[in-house]
């Protein structure tokens, strides 16, 4: 199959104009040699030539090869002058290339990049102070050396060079420059920055900054994080339990709390950040809700119910009074992935668990396994229990091996069984 070859969007909006707007249908504009523009011209008999424009491939010459091109079609077509007097006339006359150096100060860049974090947080509300402190500064830092790049694009590959191509986090910084361009050419910033320079292509269009993932990474990005299962669970739990020596360093105390924390996780299927956002609320009985707020580009999430599974661990550890007590839960300063990472590295336990593939959201993905496996929720009905789309939802089938589909198909045909027995009873009483 051929390579598709993505075109920038400036070149095809070029093109379509010289095409349909001058009826030039067998006029082509191509990047030549040191990044020049040629002008392609095929000729009735077949024949073409071909003629070096005064300007580079670049976005920010649009506007000047848009008009050296008309200018040449008015003359050759509408007066009548051969096409090669056409073209060197108006290479005498074309202005030339808008390309001086540093078009905008580079504080000024910055300083928009400044305020776009506070109409990120403050105004449109799209992401939280930490969100913006933990990821966007790493950014911000990589765009100060970068900041002297010529336009949109050129800053764009540039951000992307600092990462391995098609990693997440050259990703990230890619979709957060992109983005704060976008914002800073348009009316809601004040048009801090000009358009004809600054403009990114559009959202869809930005694979090339972020790369093709290598072989190796792929093999390393696909490799999902591994569910924990109740034995390495409670075999986790008890590791917790300090011997009388550990207790005497002042050590118990933060067992105690990761120990309770890693309970909500795994009977909730919480996020390890969700652990110090939960409440409980009475409505008849008492119910345990996540009021944290994910804050990301597509939306704020809402306060839900979490549901324990199992309901004897909720019980058994007495977490709904702990939670209404305000028990102490570990200081996560750093993050709370980050916090039960650096915790966890030296637990015998969990570097076993870690071999497995196991990581601060095995919990979660456990108490997805339980839903469905043994207790037969579908998708539609676990989803939002755990605070996520039911797009986001479907990665779960990836743990959903030949056994474990077997199994759940065993279980499908006995209820199905169950109730045409019943069904049937019903009928004959």
């Amino acid at each position: 199959m051929p390579k598709l070859i993505e075109t920038d969007d400036w070149v095809s909006a070029l093109r379509t104009f010289i095409r349909d707007q001058l009826g030039n249908k067998n006029w082509q504009i191509r990047k030549g040699e040191r990044d020049k523009v040629r002008l392609v011209v095929r000729f009735d008999d077949g024949t073409r030539k071909t003629w070096y424009l005064p300007y580079l491939w670049q976005r920010t010459n649009a506007k000047q090869i848009q008009h050296f091109i008309e200018a040449v079609s008015y003359l050759h077509l509408a007066k009548r002058v051969p096409i090669e007097e056409a073209v060197e006339r108006t290479k005498a006359q074309a202005p030339k290339a808008a390309l001086p150096k540093n078009r905008v100060n580079p504080q000024v860049i910055l300083d928009a990049w400044k305020k776009y974090g506070d109409f990120k947080i403050n105004q449109a509300g799209d992401i939280s102070q930490s969100t913006w402190d933990k990821g966007y500064s790493k950014t911000f830092r990589k765009l100060k050396e970068v900041v002297y790049s010529q336009d949109a694009i050129s800053l764009l590959k540039n951000i992307g060079k600092f990462n391995e191509a098609g990693s997440r986090t050259r990703e990230e910084n890619v979709q957060r420059v992109a983005s704060f361009l976008r914002w800073a050419i348009s009316k809601e910033s004040g048009y801090l920055l000009d358009a004809e320079v600054w403009n990114p292509p559009p959202k869809f269009n930005l694979q090339d900054f972020k790369g093709k993932k290598s072989r190796q990474l792929q093999e390393k990005t696909q490799k999902p994080t591994t569910p924990i299962d109740d034995v390495d669970l409670f075999e986790l739990i008890e590791s917790l339990n300090l011997s009388p020596e550990e207790k005497k360093h002042r050590m118990e105390d933060r067992a105690k709390e990761w120990s309770f924390a890693i309970k909500l996780m795994a009977t909730y299927g919480l996020r390890p950040i969700e652990v110090q956002y939960l409440q409980v609320r009475r409505n008849g009985k008492e119910t345990v809700w996540c009021t944290y707020a994910k804050k990301s580009g597509g939306g704020i999430g809402q306060a839900r119910r979490v549901f324990p599974l199992h309901p004897t661990w909720e019980k058994n550890w007495n977490l709904i009074q702990k939670i209404k007590n305000k028990a102490p839960l570990p200081r996560m300063k750093a993050g709370a992935g980050e916090a039960f990472k650096n915790y966890m590295r030296f637990n015998p336990v969990w570097k076993k668990l870690k071999e497995k593939g196991c990581s601060g959201y095995s919990f979660r993905h456990a108490w997805a396994m339980r839903a469905h496996l043994e207790y037969g929720l579908h998708p539609r009905e676990a989803a939002p229990m755990m605070g996520h789309s039911l797009e986001s939802h479907q990665q779960y089938s990836r743990f959903f091996n030949e056994e474990l589909l077997e199994d759940s198909f065993e279980r499908a045909i006995e209820r199905r069984e169950n109730m045409n027995t019943k069904k049937e009873d019903l009928e004959n009483k």
